[in-house]
């Protein structure tokens, strides 16, 4: 009998690995570290690809029929599965293991920079005892979250413990409120309208044709509440980079706090890096995720592809997510 292979190009440990092996003693496990180039041969070999990004080893699969990706954002990786396999090629990512560990970072660069600490971090270096204005509070403020699915649904649950006034949560698909939201927006003109009366704008969506430039100079120069806070750990190409800058020095922005930025890496001479009121993390906010719920969020798909269901964490290839 043929050998079944799973190749694996993630940051999985040897007891999610022996885990696995545990499930589904009918295929060989290959693991490689996620910046590791596996054996061409068994990329071409292989029956399901494991992998955390991986584009590079999407055109040399001549075999695979099913490919999960450790992360959640996708945007990236669809257009070459697309291209190389169809856009009907089976393929789930890892939705929802990131609520916890994007949520906690979210809420760690408002806090740093409503309370200045990412300055007082910079003085521990020299020795410098200095204090630093308060930017606001969450107390009683309004707090607009781009993004209401799982990232963005657990960070408003963490908010609604600091008290706000409201927390407004915005989706592409219409709904009822719920869980901790207030409210729950879709349409431009809502957007518009949420983004003139709230404090702080929490950016948790997805990348995509769909949010790419949502946060365009118009609104934030010209609708957004003059002083409200920003924060992204949602893709950099969610906002006009230009603008920002140009709101951030003027004054009209508060401070902004982000995972992500347009250009990915940020070059050394970017003037964000050399704003007072800017607080920059390198895209690294997922990356401790709890790995044990990976293995047990991969079992579930790939015990969908052998029974031939719908797979629990399909990525719509047109949304990109």
């Amino acid at each position: 009998m043929d050998e079944r292979l799973i190749v694996m190009s993630t940051t999985l440990q040897q007891e999610q690995l022996d885990y696995l092996r545990g499930k589904f003693p009918q295929f060989t496990f290959r693991s490689y570290g996620r910046l590791e180039m596996p054996p061409v041969e068994e990329l071409e070999a292989c029956e399901v690809l494991f992998c955390y990004g991986g584009g590079n080893l999407i055109p040399y699969l001549k075999n695979c029929r099913y490919i999960h990706n450790m992360g959640a954002g996708v945007d990236g990786l669809i257009p070459i599965i697309d291209r190389y396999l169809g856009p009907d090629f089976p393929f789930s990512n890892g939705r929802g293991m990131y609520n916890i560990t994007l949520g906690e970072h979210t809420m760690g660069l408002l806090l740093a920079c409503l309370r200045g600490l990412d300055r007082c971090a910079q003085n521990m270096s020299c020795g410098k005892w200095e204090t630093f204005p308060v930017k606001g509070e969450i107390y009683g403020a309004t707090v607009l979250i781009l993004g209401a699915g799982d990232i963005g649904t657990h960070t408003a649950k963490a908010i609604r413990g600091f008290s706000p006034k409201k927390i407004i949560g915005y989706k592409r698909m219409v709904c009822a409120p719920f869980g901790p939201f207030d409210e729950i927006i879709t349409l431009s003109d809502e957007l518009d309208h949420a983004l003139a009366q709230s404090d702080y704008v929490l950016i948790c969506l997805p990348g995509g044709k769909f949010t790419r430039g949502l946060m365009n100079r118009r609104r934030l120069l010209e609708v957004m509440k003059p002083g409200a806070g920003l924060v992204n750990i949602g893709r950099g190409a969610i906002v006009d980079t230009d603008a920002m800058v140009e709101g951030l020095r003027s004054g009209r922005l508060a401070f902004a706090a982000m995972d992500v930025t347009d250009p990915e890496p940020l070059p050394p001479d970017h003037p964000l890096w050399k704003l007072d009121n800017v607080l920059i993390s390198p895209h690294y906010a997922g990356l401790f995720a709890n790995l044990q719920r990976h293995a047990v969020w991969f079992e579930e798909n790939l015990n969908a592809y052998l029974a031939g269901k719908v797979l629990p964490g399909a990525v719509h290839h047109d949304w990109l997510y």
